[in-house]
């Protein structure tokens, strides 16, 4: 049997350096969580997207963009109502929401709601990695850098969401650091991200 991939879409902050709400921001004539959303579906079985600050603006949104397409049906939203915390919160809150569901070599994909613009071609290489490979994570890197999203096995997400609210993710993966798979990609954007309206400018011409 296949593995899984899960998508996982952080957008539960407060967008406070962009000055708008960023998951909402628009690129090419689609918002940013809308780009996101069509990439994970070609080669995510599920995604869950995790909200907190305009919470329900955002799911809103997303039911009003995809109504009546079926990749609605595979779109989970769960809150979290501890978002003020950071950004390791919303990574918990995500991955406990997925861990149950999740088979031994599954993997969760894991993405930043601020890199709308990552190719289509990432996604799948990423994906072809977690079908044929048994590391523990997989990343994808440019120039030596390495970026996001990123691929996590089930035994990672279960170490994660073990771990105090007060660890970060990047430690976390170092522990692992033997157990990654890098995947070298010919895509800057894998390693831009955009947090403000100078970065809109300057990444997505």
């Amino acid at each position: 049997m296949m593995p899984k991939i899960f998508g996982l879409i952080l957008a539960a902050g407060y967008s406070s350096r962009m000055g708008d709400f960023k998951p909402l921001v628009l690129y090419d004539q689609k918002s940013f969580i809308e780009h996101i959303i069509n990439k994970l579906g070609t080669v995510c079985d599920e995604i869950v997207i995790v909200k907190g600050f305009n919470g329900y603006v955002l799911e809103d949104s997303v039911k009003a963009i995809f109504t009546d397409k079926l990749i609605m049906q595979r779109i989970n939203f769960i809150h979290n109502k501890n978002f003020v915390k950071g950004m390791f919160s919303s990574v918990q809150v995500g991955l406990k929401k997925i861990f149950p569901r999740m088979q031994k070599d599954d993997y969760v994909m894991l993405h930043l709601v601020d890199q709308p613009h990552i190719s289509k071609n990432v996604y799948k290489k990423l994906a072809d990695e977690a079908r044929s490979c048994s590391r523990k994570i997989i990343m994808p890197s440019y120039d030596m850098k390495a970026g996001h999203p990123i691929m996590l096995s089930k035994y990672v997400v279960g170490k994660i969401i073990n771990a105090p609210v007060s660890d970060n993710l990047r430690d976390i993966l170092r522990k692992f650091h033997e157990e990654i798979s890098y995947i070298e990609i010919s895509d800057e954007s894998i390693v831009q991200d955009v947090n403000t309206r100078e970065e809109k400018e300057k990444y997505l011409k």
